[in-house]
């Protein structure tokens, strides 16, 4: 395996959980696939990298692709990706993060689906380590709300640092920083 610099985009239902409790089950299943329409309608329509991948985990859909292989900006592609869902009813959280994956030398970044049982545990591996995919999943975590007191960062687009500087940008102003387990965001928009 080697170690390469890629980009990682986070597109997650932000009220997937309260949607889950209020609607009845037909609605929420109609309101899922509403969710998972909008974003892969996106996808077809508007390229975003050569050799991208895709990993739906239900609750979000997570794109990974090689620093130097996107075909369009990628803050522009999320922000559009958000407008259509929010068009479709739908508030989301959006986070583009940068960093370390980890891909085989011979095959690349293809997806490897591996699928095996250990005792009776059916398990599913589908990822060789990947600190965008985890930076992501930090910041979705954190737009959340904690608990009673404490309220989370909500909807909105999110930039990880590190990625604003391997695209070359930097801040119109100097925004607050947003950190969560040692990596610091941007809110780019709510």
């Amino acid at each position: 395996m080697i170690d390469e610099n890629a980009f990682g985009i986070l597109i997650s239902d932000f009220d997937l959980e309260d949607d889950e409790y209020r609607l009845e089950t037909h609605e929420f299943g109609a309101r899922t696939q509403r969710f998972h329409d909008a974003v892969f309608e996106h996808v077809a329509e508007h390229a975003l990298a050569e050799g991208a991948r895709a990993l739906d985990l239900g609750h979000a859909v997570f794109f990974e692709f090689g620093e130097g292989d996107q075909v369009t900006g990628p803050l522009a592609w999320l922000k559009a990706l958000r407008g259509a869902l929010t068009e479709a009813g739908l508030p989301s959280v959006g986070i583009l993060t940068h960093g370390s994956r980890w891909v085989d030398e011979e095959a690349g970044a293809e997806i490897e689906v591996e699928q095996r049982y250990i005792g009776s545990v059916a398990v599913a591996r589908v990822s060789h380590p990947s600190e965008p995919l985890r930076r992501a999943l930090y910041a979705d975590t954190a737009s959340r709300p904690h608990d009673d007191d404490t309220e989370g960062w909500g909807p909105g687009l999110y930039a990880d640092t590190e990625a604003i500087e391997a695209l070359g940008l930097s801040p119109k102003n100097q925004p607050t920083g947003l950190s969560v387990a040692g990596a610091t965001f941007f809110r780019v928009s709510r």
